[in-house]
Formats: C-alpha cells, sequence, structure tokens
C-alpha cells in the first residue's frame, strides 16, 4: 500500500509538470489547433488535462482500475454530448502517457501507463444508462416537476413557493428532501452531462436550491435534541458541498444536533471542532474522486489527536459509492450511500 500511495503521491506532486509537457506534446499532435481557441476555451483545456491527472493519480492510490475506467467514460459522454471529438481526449491521454517517463521514475511511469491504456481499452464499452431522477410513480413527483421547471425557467420565487406551501400544508420537511430537493439537484447533474442545460443554468439552480433549504431550516432546527452530535465536512477544496449539507439536515431532522463546516476548512479546525463539540460521529464527504487522498489524510489526522481518536468516521460520495469498500482503505469506520443509511450506520458505530 505505501509502494502504491507513494507512485500517487509522485504523479501529484508532477502534475503541473505533466499538464504543461502533455499539452506541448498535443501542440505537435494538432498544429495550430490550440491558436484557433479563445482564452477561455484554452484555460479549459489546461483545466481538463489536469483533471486527468488528478484523476489518474487517484486511480493509482486506491489500486482501483474502475476509478479511471468510470471518468474516462463519463468524459467520453460528456464530450459526445458536447460535440467534442473524443478523439481529443484520446490523445490527450496518451500524450500525459507518453511524457510520464521524463518526469517520474520508470516504474511510477509504467504503472500510470498501464491504468491509461487499460481505460482506453475500455472507453467504448457501454455504461450504465443515465434515466431521469424524477420518475413518474415516485412520491411527491409533480412537485418535483415543477420545481424543477421553475429553476430551470429562472423562476426562484415559484421553486420556493412551492417547496414552503407544501411544508405549511404538513409535508414532511424529510420528505422535500428526499423526493424534491435532492432527485432535483441529481437530475441537473444528469441533464448537464447531457450538455441539455449550461453550467449557469446548473450553478443557478444548486444556489436556488441552497435558498429554499435554508427557509426549510425553520421548520427543522428545533433546539431539540435526542440523538447524538455530529460534525460533518467536505474535505480538501471540494466544492460539492450541498450534498453533504443535506445529509447533514437528515441527522439533523433525526434529532441530531449537527454542525456542518463546509468545504475548504483546514484539516486542523475539523479535528479542533470535533473535540470541542464532542462529537460523537465525525462524517466526511468527497464527490470529486481525486480528494480520496485528503480524505485519508483527515482520518489521520483524527486519529493522532488524543481527543478525537475515538471517535467513529463515517464517509460517503460519490467514490464511496463506486468502490464500497474504499472506506477502509481511507481508515474509516463506515461508509453510507445516501443519507437514510448514514443515519442508520452512524447510530450503529455509536452504540459499538
Amino acid at each position: 500500500m505505501d509502494a502504491r500511495r507513494q507512485t500517487a503521491r509522485d504523479v501529484r506532486a508532477q502534475s503541473d509538470r505533466i499538464v504543461r509537457a502533455a499539452l506541448d506534446r498535443q501542440r505537435e499532435r494538432w498544429p495550430g489547433l490550440f491558436d484557433s481557441f479563445s482564452a477561455s476555451q484554452m484555460e479549459n483545456t489546461v483545466k481538463d488535462t489536469g483533471y486527468h491527472v488528478s484523476f489518474l493519480a487517484a486511480a493509482l492510490w486506491t489500486n482501483e482500475q474502475i476509478i479511471f475506467d468510470d471518468y474516462v467514460r463519463w468524459v467520453r459522454v460528456l464530450f459526445e454530448n458536447l460535440r467534442i471529438p473524443v478523439e481529443w481526449l484520446v490523445g490527450s491521454l496518451a500524450d500525459i502517457r507518453d511524457v510520464l517517463p521524463e518526469l517520474v521514475s520508470p516504474q511510477v511511469a509504467r504503472d500510470a501507463a498501464a491504468v491509461i491504456d487499460a481505460a482506453l481499452l475500455r472507453m467504448n464499452d457501454p455504461g450504465d444508462e443515465m434515466p431521469t431522477h424524477i420518475q413518474p410513480e415516485a412520491p411527491l413527483s409533480e412537485l418535483a416537476m415543477r420545481y424543477l421547471s421553475a429553476v430551470l425557467g429562472g423562476d426562484r420565487a415559484d421553486a420556493l413557493q412551492a417547496v414552503l406551501s407544501a411544508a405549511e400544508s404538513g409535508v414532511p420537511i424529510v420528505d422535500l428532501y428526499r423526493h424534491v430537493l435532492e432527485p432535483a439537484q441529481l437530475e441537473l447533474g444528469r441533464l448537464w452531462h447531457m450538455n441539455a442545460i449550461t453550467v449557469a443554468q446548473e450553478h443557478y439552480a444548486t444556489a436556488v436550491t441552497q435558498m429554499v433549504m435554508a427557509q426549510l431550516y425553520r421548520f427543522m432546527f428545533t433546539g431539540r435534541h435526542s440523538g447524538g452530535v455530529l460534525v460533518a465536512a467536505c474535505v480538501g477544496d471540494e466544492l460539492h458541498e450541498l450534498g453533504m449539507r443535506m445529509v447533514a439536515d437528515h441527522f439533523e431532522m433525526a434529532g441530531w444536533d449537527t454542525h456542518f463546516v463546509g468545504a475548504n476548512t483546514p484539516v486542523g479546525a475539523i479535528v479542533d471542532l470535533a473535540a470541542q463539540r464532542g462529537a460523537d460521529i465525525v462524517a466526511l464527504s468527497a464527490t470529486m474522486t481525486y480528494h480520496v487522498p485528503e480524505v485519508a489524510e483527515t482520518i489521520d489526522a483524527l486519529r493522532a489527536d488524543e481527543r478525537t481518536s475515538a471517535m467513529p468516521v463515517l464517509v460517503g460520495g460519490y467514490l464511496f459509492n463506486l468502490v464500497p469498500d474504499l472506506y477502509l482503505q481511507v481508515g474509516a469506520d463506515g461508509y453510507a450511500p445516501d443519507a437514510r443509511q448514514a443515519i442508520e450506520t452512524a447510530k450503529r458505530l455509536v452504540k459499538a
């Protein structure tokens, strides 16, 4: 495990140099192509190449080929929907593979090349279909569709009124989260991936959901707590914090005293807060797969501090759904794929 993680660290440490060298190879591969790019297109090209390297490092760190395979197939579908030539993705990955021997040790280069080559062979394998997350037969589906239509149409007032009216009429807040807000957010992600909406629409809709959740807090934050104490955070520079915020709110509705610190919180601050609040459970989330090392580092810091060393740690996020036993690799005590199971797992860990 140490050798594997060192391989990943070597790739991460050389990430900027790998990106620059790979882009130089791309300029040779497609002479004049970058000259036709706008400043924003060039910025996205640099960013995307960096993502390739980051996900490669995550696959090496975990020794899980599926992580890179899943990422490459996801990008392929995105490129197809954006009408970007898939050969650009293939060429970019090949150029990363080809520059590695110049920048890392021969063994690291071989390990990384094996991951890239395997993903390229599988990139056209049929993946899971992406059906809508709002099914007509699902509870509150009409409300979910009204809400989604309102946020996509830029009508935040109607979106807010639809949810608040339901809450005031007695619909449980937990049902509004589970059957309206959560599926709507998942559907937004699917629509963006399919190029059916713009990133601006997705960001606007997410901001509206955050506003709606804030308005619902008066129904759920009663100050009465019959459960334990939860400290929840998103690791590293993770910006996809809405999912973890929803999980923390589910804990609050279940009677827990919750302390959600969001994203970009230093590891030391997470440890200090867990100690100060006497957390019964520390919950950590990582949506972006390349943040898995930061999850492990945060758990290591919790274990190393005598104030928090015995606190159970629960993890969640897309990468843990992709590799269900990954929680063991990062040193966590449990994993849950959704909020409902997170609460059940937390109760079990507290009693253990």
